[in-house]
Parts: C-alpha cells; sequence; structure tokens
C-alpha cells in the first residue's frame, strides 16, 4: 500500500468544497478519500437532503447526496462509497457541515490517467471534473 496522491481540490462552489484527501494504492486497488464541507445556504440544504426520512405523510421522500463517477480509459461507472460516509454538522462555527466518503475502485494500473466527477446539484454543486494522475507506488520495491 502507498499513497500515490495527496490533498487536493477538485470542485469549489458558492458555499461547497470538495477536496480529494488521498488516494491510496494497494494490489488489488484504488482507495479514493473525498471531502465535501459546506457551508451557509449549501449546507442547510446538504442537511435537508440527507435526513432521515421517517414521515409516513411525506408521499415523495427522497435523498440525494455527492455522485461520483469514476472513468479510467474505456471504463466508466459510478463510484459507490463501501463506507458510509461520516457526517458531521456544525462541529465547529465555520463548518455546517461535512461528509467524508471512500470509494474502491478495484484493478487499477499504475501509471494511469483517472478522470473523477463529482456532482450534487440539490446543494448547488454542478458537476466538476479532474484528472488525477497516479503514478507508481513510491518507495515500492519491483
Amino acid at each position: 500500500m502507498g499513497i500515490v496522491h495527496g490533498r487536493s481540490v477538485l470542485a469549489a462552489g458558492l458555499g461547497i468544497t470538495v477536496e480529494l484527501i488521498d488516494l491510496l494504492r494497494y494490489p488489488a486497488g484504488v482507495e479514493l478519500r473525498l471531502a465535501l464541507t459546506a457551508y451557509g445556504h449549501a449546507a442547510q440544504q446538504a442537511r435537508y437532503e440527507t435526513r432521515p426520512l421517517t414521515d409516513p405523510g411525506d408521499p415523495s421522500p427522497r435523498w440525494s447526496f455527492l455522485r461520483t463517477h469514476v472513468r479510467v480509459g474505456d471504463l466508466t461507472g459510478e463510484a459507490d462509497p463501501y463506507q458510509a460516509p461520516i457526517l458531521s454538522t456544525g462541529t465547529t462555527r465555520l463548518i455546517d457541515f461535512r461528509t467524508t466518503p471512500r470509494y474502491w475502485i478495484d484493478g487499477i494500473p499504475a501509471p494511469v490517467s483517472l478522470m473523477v466527477t463529482v456532482e450534487w446539484a440539490r446543494i448547488g454543486l454542478a458537476a466538476t471534473s479532474s484528472t488525477i494522475e497516479i503514478g507508481p507506488v513510491p518507495h515500492a520495491l519491483p
């Protein structure tokens, strides 16, 4: 295992930031760790979209969430978090909403370019794509 990419901003909108926390390389694949932080109106909308849907009188219960789409060469698909995102609200006076989903991508060779598109239209984050270059694992034995 090795970190092949460190922290960088993938997308930013009014009151919203999506960061790549890191990208970990394993022999079987890649772990992609993101953090979405929202403030103000975007945070209020994010909390609303991720609320528990327990009202039996609500005829149209819906959630929305950070969508993450991954493309590697000719392979493309929606990334599903393999671990439930950790949500926090109001942890400090400055952060109103934060989620840190992690994704697993099988069998990615190195080096390769990984195209990651993040979007959460319902809170104001338009689809934004970034290319992440995955190089060899630092200090790996041949």
